[in-house]
């Protein structure tokens, strides 16, 4: 009989894992979620896109956070313990930086400056990636930038009836008691975190081949110790 096959670290799909050689015996290898993308392959109208390479600048402010928040997580959540309902909210709202920080370059703002698409940046997703970047989307419209009321997660209130004697009857409402603390498991802010490396890399890879295209804004400084 076959022996099941070992559940992979993190949940990691098969394809996030890479390996390349160096030379006979020797190599190297990690987890990415998609192969690093080639800006130069991207059209010149793209590359010279002013404010795509806004976008590009505020996404890695945003990215920044979402990776702070990410360490946090790791450093005080413990997902086999308990905790009382003031840490639990604490943990929530590092969570809620992560999930809408990550979501805040692929949502249009006010400005004229355009919402992030992988597409753009000419990295395409794998199901398991874009499913992944689309349930952080989801969670971000539906639970934390908004309350949605089919995706929000709480027993609803009760009302208590009380009496007095020789009095009338009285009622108190016991507010709803909602679900706190992460809402991802272990293993999907473990997956954010690779998605969130990995696309602040292909964003400064981005970012490096088109700084040339606005030199007349951003002129070259000369390194004075060289």
């Amino acid at each position: 009989m076959n022996s099941p096959e070992p559940e992979r670290l993190f949940g990691f799909p098969e394809d996030w894992f890479y390996f390349r050689k160096t030379g006979k015996d020797s190599g190297y290898g990690g987890v990415r979620c998609f192969p690093s993308p080639d800006p130069n392959k991207l059209s010149e109208t793209i590359l010279k896109d002013r404010k795509l390479f806004e976008r590009l600048l505020l996404s890695m402010r945003d990215l920044a956070h979402a990776r702070s928040a990410l360490t946090f997580i790791r450093e005080d959540v413990d997902f086999d313990k308990e905790y009382p309902l003031a840490e639990l909210r604490r943990f929530q709202c590092y969570e809620t930086t992560v999930i809408v920080s990550y979501s805040r370059p692929f949502s249009q703002s006010t400005t004229q400056i355009p919402r992030l698409s992988y597409e753009r940046l000419g990295i395409k997703l794998s199901p398991f990636t874009r499913a992944l970047h689309e349930n952080l989307i989801q969670k971000r419209n539906k639970i934390f930038a908004h309350s949605d009321a089919d995706a929000v997660e709480y027993v609803p209130p009760q009302v208590m009836r009380f009496e007095r004697p020789h009095d009338e009857p009285f009622t108190i409402l016991y507010p709803p008691r909602f679900r706190e603390g992460t809402l991802l498991s272990r293993n999907e802010l473990e997956q954010v975190s690779v998605l969130v490396v990995c696309l602040s890399g292909a964003i400064y890879e981005m970012l490096h081949v088109m700084h040339t295209n606005f030199v007349d804004e951003f002129p070259p400084i000369d390194d004075e110790d060289s």
